[in-house]
């Protein structure tokens, strides 16, 4: 069996393509391709770095949807079980993985620790990368990060030979590169580039379903969330909430949409570009063609101070007016949120509460009627008499609001 493992990096693509395969992965298995399920709503595999990351280390965000540190590592040993198990029941003749963080979220004896519990599988491992011009890689990444946070963020350029050396040195084979641009991308996309490069043996490109996940939103938008995470003052609870505005703005954006995408200030593009050493190294040592790169213009120069002080928002442009628009509609929101004479308590955005029944109160509702009517049955009560003792659906719903 071979073992596929996408590596990432971010903002390659990488979501919408866990998403397809995860989306696809019934018919796959049928062709011999296993793209393991690790819950529901989960598409990628980020809980590998529970196998092989120190508990301590583990990303804070993941972390708190995982319930912690140890319920991360306990949920990483039970998804691996069941992986291993499906693959000694089915024998797959590829077992397919995809986490971002695996490569520049862990260290190198945390790379070689994973290929050793991948090695309990199969030798035959492939870890692959898709890497994106320096300069749109750290626009992306900025615009990615200000959606959960507002600390100091700077291009990593320099990081990524490390990387590939550590990544390359735990799996004992060259890294498997791409350059994620349309001019190289099979079919234009990370999706049909993936199938084409890696599962053309099992699957055709147009088999998977064409998706796009994680759409960026404006520097509008960005702006306004860095600034209400600063009234709420910066705290991890206020960071939460200010995410959950994510939908919205995203829907603001389509309503009125922005002059122009996210762009950096030409100072900022020259500074991320000069720091790209690692971008150089791959094209100076044969390893990757990445299109539009002039690599003479990369000459080592760190990101200067201000860029590493400054807030992150103020890296690009955006227009005042629109935010303002942006800002009413978001505190109009918060104002439907919160009923009249009930001034909230908390610090930071309010972010609407649920009004639709949850399923759990369905739920309690459904069973209590099936109670009452066993015990009409049982003892011949009227029916009457049961509906006058049972709290109204009406009662129940001025109870859950």
């Amino acid at each position: 069996m071979k073992i596929l493992v996408h590596m990432g990096t971010r903002k390659t693509g990488t979501t919408s393509l866990q998403a397809s395969l995860h989306n696809a992965s019934a018919a796959l298995r049928d062709r011999g391709v296993f793209y393991p399920k690790f819950g529901h709503q989960t598409v990628a595999h980020h809980l590998l770095m529970g196998l092989c990351v120190d508990p301590s280390r583990l990303p804070k965000l993941f972390c708190r949807a995982m319930g912690g540190p140890d319920a991360a590592v306990e949920k990483a040993r039970v998804a691996w079980d069941m992986v291993c198990r499906d693959v000694q029941r089915r024998r797959p003749e590829v077992l397919v993985l995809s986490s971002e963080a695996l490569f520049l979220s862990t260290n190198a004896a945390e790379k070689a620790k994973l290929v050793g519990r991948l090695s309990e599988l199969s030798d035959d491992i492939v870890p692959i990368l898709y890497v994106r011009h320096p300069v749109p890689d750290f626009r992306s990444n900025l615009q990615e990060n200000l959606k959960n946070s507002s600390r100091s963020f700077w291009p990593h350029g320099h990081r990524l030979k490390s990387a590939v050396l550590e990544t390359e040195a735990a799996f004992r084979r060259p890294l498997q590169l791409v350059a994620f641009d349309q001019k190289v991308l099979h079919g234009g996309d990370t999706i049909a580039d993936f199938a084409t490069r890696f599962l053309s043996t099992w699957v055709k490109a147009k088999e998977l379903p064409a998706l796009r996940s994680n759409a960026g939103l404006s520097a509008e938008a960005l702006v306004l969330m860095a600034r209400l995470r600063a009234e709420g003052g910066n705290t991890d609870e206020v960071a939460f909430r200010v995410r959950s505005l994510t939908s919205y703005l995203r829907k603001l954006d389509i309503d009125d949409p922005p002059v122009q995408s996210l762009t950096l200030l030409p100072e900022v593009a020259e500074a991320t570009l000069r720091s790209a050493t690692s971008h150089r190294w791959l094209v100076e040592t044969g390893q990757l063609e990445i299109p539009g790169l002039d690599i003479s213009k990369i000459d080592g120069a760190p990101p200067p101070g201000w860029m590493r002080s400054a807030p992150p928002e103020s890296l690009f442009q955006h227009d005042p007016e629109r935010l303002d628009r942006l800002k009413r509609s978001v505190e109009a929101l918060q104002r439907r949120a919160i009923p009249h004479n009930q001034p909230t308590q908390q610090s930071g955005p309010t972010i609407p509460q649920r009004t639709q029944p949850r399923m759990r109160d369905s739920l309690l509702r459904f069973l209590r009627r099936k109670l009452a009517s066993f015990q009409n049955r049982k003892t011949g009560i009227a029916q009457a008499r049961a509906e006058t003792a049972r709290p109204s659906s009406q009662g129940d719903r001025n109870e859950e609001t």
